[in-house]
């Protein structure tokens, strides 16, 4: 059985993402950025996210 990523919890920063430019709050993972609560991805579907500049 294989460990499923985070979807919840408290996000750490915010992330866009590389598709649409939708602005999500974020966790960092092992992979990347993960926005919480949308099952890891953008509504658009992309998976990719990239830093804000606070």
């Amino acid at each position: 059985m294989t460990e499923e990523p985070r979807t919840g919890g408290e996000p750490e920063t915010f992330g866009r993402c590389v598709e649409c430019g939708e602005v999500y709050p974020v966790q960092e993972s092992d992979d990347g950025l993960r926005p919480v609560g949308t099952g890891g991805s953008c509504a658009c579907g992309c998976e990719a996210f990239e830093p804000i500049a606070e």
